[in-house]
């Protein structure tokens, strides 16, 4: 998964084989094969790796990292470790979802795999929306679909390449940033 992820985000969809994975990780082509069958089935385990962190089939969304932010006790709390979140996912995972992007037009699993991923990202910001809606501590007379449209800031891929790549915020500073907007955006301001 290592080798995949870190073939895809350098060459991109195209400038990846099969072989060239198996090269990387030491391992013939048709081991890499017999694993995965297709090259579009090893990008999308390659996402998957990059997403969650690791191998295991456990979805996002019943990880310990969000457990822990349906159970914050208030919005500050639950932003905070949601910044946290989000940093460590797109940490791992922008690059390749630049492949992938622009790999959709090419290939129609790719396209599939894709559409997958906006469903998860969809899910995720309906998620995010609805958890900090019920938490104390949050401005008062927000509206949803202007929440979900600030998450959507948050969860893109994108923003962390132009906030990283860009404007040359490390992890670190992306995740300031984050709380930073989260702040301004979702929390009462706070009286001087």
């Amino acid at each position: 998964m290592r080798a995949a992820r870190q073939l895809f985000e350098e060459f991109g969809w195209s400038g990846t084989t099969v072989g060239s994975i198996g090269n990387a990780a030491g391992v013939s082509q048709k081991t890499v094969e017999a694993l995965f069958g297709t090259k579009a089935s090893l990008l999308q385990a390659a996402v998957d790796y990059a997403i969650r962190g690791d191998v295991e089939d456990e979805p996002v969304v019943r990880r310990e990292s969000v457990r822990r932010m349906h159970e914050a006790p208030d919005a500050p709390s639950m932003l905070w470790l949601h910044a946290r979140h989000l940093r460590t996912i797109n940490e791992r995972s922008a690059r390749i979802a630049w492949t992938v992007e622009h790999a959709a037009a090419s290939d129609p699993a790719v396209d599939k795999l894709w559409r997958r991923m906006n469903e998860n990202r969809a899910f995720g910001v309906r998620w995010a929306a609805t958890t900090l809606l019920t938490k104390p501590g949050r401005k008062r007379r927000l509206i949803r679909k202007e929440v979900e449209a600030a998450f959507w800031v948050a969860f893109d891929w994108g923003t962390y390449r132009i906030l990283t790549e860009q404007a040359g915020l490390d992890p670190d500073a992306y995740e300031l940033w984050l709380r930073r907007y989260y702040t301004a955006i979702f929390l009462p301001v706070p009286l001087t």
